[in-house]
């Protein structure tokens, strides 16, 4: 269990709120200088010391990054979705609500993300998911460890979610798909259910292939299902789907 996020103070959000503008206002991309530490002071007014603070949780955050040296300063961020799964999973555990409600938006946000990924998958998108469930395929399923199953099956629901080409829906995912895959770990898939998701990578990647929408979503559904079924303790249903 992640601890929960501190809040931020009035003056890191006037910080934030500068600097966001900047990234906007400007265009910025990953990696482009925002400004020195000491130009960010003088804008926001703000002391230096609360500057440093505020970089310090910026940063946490992944919004931006700081760069010491010639060419330094401060940097726009890479987005990432760990801090947005820490506050997540601390939201989680203060509002009391059950690990069902991270299933829940796993499993609505995967369909959807299926579905647009029908519609919008590129070549590339489908090459590198056809990549990932060959190299599933390619395992040992009586030695391969956990790890390497959960990794190559939860990569090729993350790489689904970039078919879909939403930044903001895949980001959302990553997020939930770290907490998954804590969760997963404690209730690995038998050698039969390893086996199983070959016939579910293939049937998925198939139907996009087609650009079938409906199928690829009733096939990742019931893939989701007996996922979720496994991780909620029960008994495991079929993932494949004949169709």
């Amino acid at each position: 269990m992640f601890p929960p996020m501190p809040p931020r103070s009035r003056v890191s959000d006037g910080v934030a709120a500068h600097i966001q503008q900047e990234i906007r206002r400007r265009r910025l991309q990953p990696g482009d200088r925002i400004c020195a530490e000491r130009d960010l002071q003088a804008a926001t007014g703000v002391s230096r010391a609360g500057v440093r603070e505020s970089l310090r949780m910026l940063e946490h955050e992944g919004l931006i990054r700081t760069k010491t040296g010639p060419g330094g300063g401060i940097l726009v961020g890479e987005p990432a979705a760990a801090p947005l799964g820490r506050t997540v999973e601390a939201f989680r555990h203060l509002s009391g609500t059950g690990p069902e409600t991270l299933l829940d938006a796993w499993f609505e946000l995967t369909v959807t993300c299926t579905r647009l990924a029908a519609e919008r998958a590129q070549a590339h998108d489908l090459v590198e998911l056809r990549r990932i469930a060959d190299a599933y395929r390619a395992l040992d399923f009586g030695s391969a460890s956990f790890d390497s199953v959960a990794r190559l099956n939860l990569g090729f629901i993350r790489r689904t979610a970039g078919a879909a080409h939403n930044p903001i829906l895949s980001l959302f995912l990553d997020a939930l798909i770290d907490l998954i895959y804590s969760a997963a770990a404690a209730r690995p898939p038998n050698l039969a259910q390893r086996r199983e998701l070959v016939g579910v990578h293939d049937g998925i990647v198939q139907a996009l292939e087609n650009g079938d929408a409906d199928a690829a979503v009733r096939r990742m559904t019931r893939h989701l299902f007996a996922v979720r079924t496994l991780l909620s303790g029960g008994s495991q249903g079929t993932a494949t789907d004949p169709v």
